[in-house]
């Protein structure tokens, strides 16, 4: 069921993917409510089991509800594919579970709005401040900002952050190429590879209030093997497909 006028109403929207976040899902909406230059709100309800839909509608917010579950990268690219054809220039994505922090919209969507950058990923790294995460998951960002370096010669802290912003530029990119699970690390070699400018800044990250993460410790690990294999079998093709690709990426 969806709730929405067929023409947005401000400038940007916030995508929320949720599964099961009934607990927590009003108050994302309504801190995102008191943003001094608040966004239209689409939560993209991934064939929870719980009220979280409800929950959103009474909220205030523009609900999509998938007819089940369909994973990370599937929820948010319909959320990101319902924004572009109702005409937003800019989308912010946030987590339903309130660990990003609403009030980090206007750093990220700075760039964008000046014109400096076509995305713009939060990195609770930058300068440390709130939630960093579990040490599984630290040490994945930090083997995936190496492994970033070494594919696109990309230079990101935090690559799994999953908060962001893109320009329609960026967006058009993510709805048509976006991994169906861990989408995070594989976006940003898109993007970069599509042209976008992606830049990094600093947003603080909340620990989680209600429920459980989808990705526990072993989670983590099997996170990291698979999208390293994902993105070593991409650069190999990339390089096939290219005669003319020096072995740093870069064409001669």
């Amino acid at each position: 069921m969806l709730r929405s006028d067929p023409r947005p109403s401000r400038r940007r929207l916030a995508v929320i993917p949720a599964w099961n976040e009934a607990l927590c899902i009003a108050r994302v909406v309504a801190e995102l409510e008191t943003l001094t230059d608040p966004l239209d709100v689409l939560v993209v309800d991934d064939g929870s089991t719980d009220d979280t839909a409800r929950v959103a509608r009474t909220a205030g917010a523009a609900v999509l509800r998938l007819p089940y579950n369909c994973g990370i990268g599937a929820t948010v690219q319909a959320g990101i594919a319902w924004g572009l054809e109702r005409d937003y220039r800019a989308m912010v994505r946030l987590d339903g579970d309130g660990q990003h922090d609403p009030s980090a919209v206007a750093a990220l969507v700075a760039p964008i709005e000046a014109g400096e950058a076509d995305f713009v990923l939060g990195s609770r790294y930058l300068e440390r401040d709130g939630y960093q995460s579990t040490w599984a998951r630290r040490l994945g960002s930090r083997w995936f900002s190496w492994l970033l370096r070494i594919v696109a010669g990309l230079r990101i802290t935090d690559p799994t952050s999953g908060c962001w912003a893109g320009n329609a530029r960026a967006l058009a990119v993510l709805r048509a190429e976006y991994s169906s699970d861990y989408p995070e690390v594989d976006s940003l070699v898109r993007l970069q590879r599509a042209g976008c400018r992606i830049a990094e800044r600093p947003v603080r990250m909340r620990p989680r209030g209600e429920g459980e993460s989808s990705i526990d410790a072993i989670g983590a690990i099997y996170y990291m093997l698979k999208v390293t294999i994902a993105l070593l079998i991409g650069r190999v093709d990339r390089a096939q497909g290219d005669p003319g690709a020096a072995s740093d990426g870069t064409e001669r």
